[in-house]
């Protein structure tokens, strides 16, 4: 694989010299004595300290400008090699890689950087993880060193050609076997044609995870030590909340119930970027990002300064306004179900009217659905917070299982003709299992019912088009919301020309339906969805927040008791056991988060603001706290070690 990979290297025009950087430990004699025989300039140093092992390499070397490739990857492109120094060159760079959310497959890695960045970061890096992995101080230090991302042309990070096991290594002797021209190297595109005319060669993702080296490195560092929080004024701000607002909170999520009392904030005064400060001037790095709706930051220049231009015109107005039409126009593009559009507040106003619709389009009563779909009686009624909506009411709502067709089959063999629509997330937690999207939409196709997504979540922050554009499922009504205007207030039903039509007569009309602010926020926000490459940052920084957590769970002993589950761009972390040991378990890890300066709800809600830096923030505090949780259940005083009151769930499904 060694000799593979320095002929891959030197079949970029640019290189100037090959040097191996080996370990002095006797098990690599055996490597030292090859590269001997070969002719190649040969440095040995620390095992486990790789930056020192590079560096003096470099030195001895006299080098200047260094390209790190590693041996698991022969598979390397010279070609992207050579675009990867181009653009550091050409920028005057410290520092290149296409490997943080870049989008090139696993295996592809090259990083560029300069001896002074090289020696800086020698010079400063003290945790375990810097020594042993190179670069990870420049990367973590963005606002001290140049940076460039190389981007693949298009995401192929679901590949992975890297070789860690038996399995990968079957695989790159076949694409060697297939593809090997001892005239020229094979390239990226060739394995990729490759893989297309022959997909029976596709394989799924190793069970090794991508940089678990990394993340298992986090370990050996020194742990994140919790700050002593003063939250006087957030306790006085409850007491009168409580007197004058039901349950302290106008967000049953955001209330305290739902964070550790006497450890963690009630208020929070502001925002910017990914960062967040409470009434009492902690600052807390958020994962929340206002339960999803910040998608690129909180006080985005962009999107505030439309925002402001907007004011100085009106806000909300006797007639229509334009942006109306020239956002409906935009989402028409976008969405793939979207023939026309109608705006809403909330994503339980929007989904609340499609179900209205849907009612009036079919003539029917009955509706089935799966997932949380908002507060209105026609929903709520099917949980545990039911209390004021008519039995008659409930009994019209039909919960069935994700992943269960079985479970839909039943409902309409039960209810023949009397179910108008089938409403559901199209992607929560779990992932959808084989054809099962397809599957529901066409049960609703044969039984005369609407498919209706609600994507009040998945929408703009799966892809651009929404989970119904990801998956390749158009449904006839969709609800969108939250990302769409970055925090400011705006949903949207859209569908079918021929259903949506019918609003003329269904009774779906607010006050603030057109207002202003939130349309142009709108605008802004998908400005920077289109240009900015957003949703390919969300998927890569939330691959990570994912991995990491899971990496460090095992590490920890923790693999069943917590996971991280989702698709990369929302995830949630959930704490596993009866209900009881889930909250207590959840509750010990938020108060420690928080004391860490994380904000810790659950949901992982990366946003276009977060950053490699903020990623591995997230993971030392991770870390931190998983060693905790480990310990206290190792010590059975769990609980003991709880400040406040245990959290409690918002609802439970009827």
């Amino acid at each position: 694989m060694l000799e593979r990979l320095v002929d891959r290297v030197k079949a970029c025009p640019a290189i100037e010299q090959v040097i191996i950087a080996t370990t002095d430990s006797p098990k690599d004699d055996v490597l030292a004595d090859f590269c001997s025989k070969k002719g190649w300039l040969l440095y040995r140093g620390a095992e486990m300290d790789v930056l020192d092992r590079v560096y003096q390499a470099a030195r001895q070397f006299k080098v200047r400008h260094i390209v790190r490739v590693t041996p698991d990857c022969p598979l390397l492109d010279p070609e992207i090699l050579g675009r990867a120094l181009e653009l550091y060159r050409k920028q005057s760079l410290d520092y290149v890689s296409n490997a943080q959310g870049c989008r090139f497959p696993d295996g592809l890695d090259v990083e560029v950087f300069s001896f002074a960045a090289l020696e800086t970061a020698w010079r400063g890096a003290s945790d375990s993880s810097e020594r042993e992995h190179v670069t990870a101080f420049l990367v973590k230090r963005p606002e001290q060193f140049r940076s460039g991302r190389l981007e693949a042309p298009e995401d192929c990070s679901q590949f992975k050609w890297s070789v860690d096991n038996a399995a990968d290594l079957d695989f790159v002797r076949l694409v060697y076997g297939r593809l090997e021209n001892k005239e020229k190297p094979f390239l990226m595109s060739d394995i990729l044609k490759l893989l297309n005319d022959h997909p029976e060669l596709r394989r799924p993702a190793a069970e090794s995870v991508v940089n678990e080296g990394y993340y298992r490195s986090l370990a050996a560092d020194p742990a994140v030590a919790p700050r002593k929080l003063v939250l006087d004024r957030s306790a006085r701000l409850l007491d009168s909340a409580r007197r004058l607002i039901p349950g302290g909170s106008q967000t049953f999520s955001k209330g305290p119930t739902q964070f550790v009392q006497g450890a963690s904030p009630s208020f929070l005064a502001r925002g910017q970027g990914c960062r967040v400060w409470d009434v009492d001037g902690n600052s807390y790095l958020d994962t929340a990002m206002a339960l999803g709706s910040v998608i690129l930051g909180y006080a985005h220049p962009s999107v505030d300064e439309a925002v402001r231009a907007q004011m100085k015109d009106g806000i909300s107005f006797s007639l229509p306004h334009p942006l109306e039409v020239e956002l409906s126009e935009r989402l028409s593009r976008i969405i793939p179900c979207a023939e026309m559009v109608r705006f809403a507040k909330n994503g339980s106003d929007a989904t609340s009217g499609a179900v209205r619709l849907a009612r009036a389009f079919t003539g029917r009563e009955k509706i089935a659905c799966c997932g949380y779909h908002g507060w209105q009686d026609w929903y709520i009624g099917t949980t545990t917070r039911n209390r004021g909506v008519p039995p008659a009411v409930r009994q019209l709502t039909l919960p069935f299982e994700y992943n269960r067709i079985e479970s839909l089959e039943r409902l309409f063999q039960e209810n023949r003709g009397q179910i108008a629509a089938v409403i559901m997330e199209p992607v929560g937690i779990i992932e959808p299992q084989g054809d099962f999207l397809r599957q529901v939409q066409a049960i609703a196709r044969r039984e005369g019912a609407l498919l209706i997504f609600d994507e009040v979540l998945t929408g703009f922050r799966i892809s651009l088009g929404g989970a119904q554009a990801h998956f390749g499922v158009t449904p006839d009504l969709a609800c969108f919301g939250k990302a769409l205007a970055n925090g400011f207030p705006l949903s949207v039903v859209v569908g079918r020309r021929d259903v949506m039509k019918l609003f003329e007569e269904v009774f779906f009309s607010f006050t603030f339906g057109g207002e202003t602010v939130s349309l142009a926020a709108a605008m802004a926000t998908l400005d920077q969805l289109e240009k900015e490459k957003v949703i390919p940052r969300l998927w890569s920084l939330g691959r990570e927040l994912r991995d990491g957590y899971n990496v460090l769970a095992r590490h920890y002993g923790l693999q069943g008791k917590t996971s991280c589950d989702g698709l990369p761009p929302r995830t949630v972390v959930q704490f596993l056991g009866t209900e009881q040991e889930s909250l207590l378990l959840k509750s010990f890890f938020q108060q420690e988060c928080m004391k860490r300066g994380l904000l810790f709800s659950g949901a992982q809600n990366p946003s276009f603001s977060h950053g490699d830096a903020e990623v591995e923030e997230i993971l030392r505090v991770y870390r931190s706290v998983l060693e905790g949780l480990a310990g206290a259940l190792k010590a059975g005083n769990l609980a003991d070690r709880l400040e406040g009151d245990l959290l409690q769930p918002v609802f439970r499904r009827a």
